[in-house]
């Protein structure tokens, strides 16, 4: 995190553990703001990689399972690494700026994804970079955020995934719900926005960004379960993570044989789990006779100190009983999530 923006955001009221944001002073009273009322998130706990040079779009075409020539300075797009089993290594949201391509993505699996997708330039015109302490990076949201920010700016982004560009900061417009908006940028037009957005919204950890990911059915790849799913068990096919027609990729073979031919016998749900416990990734959701049918991907606690989390279950078991393995009693409910998703992919 770049020092200038942790002054400012400590004489905002954060409140820091080593380089983590833990709360603006009262996270109990934060966790319960989100999604009614508008917040913003200090999002620097995210890794962004920036890959540029001449051939960039090439080489990430040959790697990602979306389109990568369709983003552009007004779009950006979901997308994902895989491995050649099909497995997803990690997942983005990547944008255009400048001349180069940003890959936002979970920080503990940048290092990682740097050095194993370095090894694939070969002869290519390509640079990647670590660029996580780059640029600042947070979140505002709340459904008048759109409203809000038109107030301050001549143009917003006004559908999910569009983006544009105000002086040095570049907008993303996230798809969900709840209007939903990632800024990067330097310090000085980040922390101006900052306080302009803070009179219409209230300041709080990250933890309330991972609840709105959640309440959005955006799933979020971590290094406790990279290689663990393929897009299908994640529901990338209709979240618009994958595109069918854009040619090879690692795993390609695996991924477009189940589109068509096949059938997944797992997918993503959002879950309501009654416990203030937040289980970790991969802890086990079991049935009533104690067989696992399911694992945590992401999960967090909820306004009403419940947990809420996306997970990956059989579909055959997805109407029956179930429960948290490690929290003797806790029940499972399930959720809807705010798009459909086709039983046969």
């Amino acid at each position: 995190m770049k020092a200038a923006w942790k002054t400012f955001l400590v004489e905002q009221g954060a409140e820091f553990e080593d380089d983590q944001l833990v709360s603006f002073g009262n996270p109990n009273r934060e966790r319960r703001i989100a999604p009614q009322g508008a917040v913003l998130s200090n999002l620097a706990d995210r890794g962004l990689l920036e890959v540029s040079g001449e051939d960039a779009i090439t080489f990430l075409q040959n790697q990602l399972t979306n389109d990568i020539t369709k983003i552009s300075d007004a779009e950006h797009q979901l997308t994902a690494w895989c491995n050649p089993k099909g497995r997803i290594i990690a997942n983005f949201r990547a944008f255009k700026r400048g001349q180069n391509i940003y890959l936002i993505m979970a920080k503990d699996l940048v290092e990682m994804v740097m050095t194993k997708l370095s090894r694939y330039i070969m002869m290519s015109k390509v640079t990647i970079n670590d660029a996580t302490d780059s640029l600042v990076h947070f979140g505002y949201a709340g459904e008048n955020a759109e409203h809000d920010l038109g107030l301050i700016m001549d143009k917003v982004p006004t559908e999910p995934n569009q983006i544009l560009s105000h002086d040095s900061l570049s907008i993303l417009r996230l798809p969900g719900d709840t209007p939903r908006f990632e800024v990067f940028g330097d310090v000085a037009d980040a922390s101006s926005l900052w306080s302009k957005c803070n009179v219409r919204a209230q300041p709080v950890s990250s933890q309330a960004w991972d609840f709105m990911n959640i309440r959005a059915g955006r799933p979020v790849v971590t290094a406790a379960c990279t290689e663990e799913w393929i897009p299908q068990m994640l529901n990338f096919i209709a979240i618009d993570g994958v595109d069918f027609q854009k040619g090879c990729y690692p795993g390609q073979e695996v991924v477009a044989r189940l589109n068509y031919l096949g059938k997944t016998k797992r997918r993503m749900y959002h879950l309501l789990i009654e416990t203030d416990k937040v289980p970790p990734c991969n802890d086990a959701i079991v049935n009533a006779e104690g067989t696992e049918v399911g694992k945590i991907l992401n999960a967090v606690a909820n306004p009403d100190d419940l947990v809420e989390c996306l997970a990956v279950l059989k579909i055959a078991d997805a109407d029956n009983a179930m429960f948290l393995t490690e929290v003797s009693g806790a029940s499972v409910t399930m959720m809807d999530l705010p798009y459909s998703v086709d039983e046969q992919t």
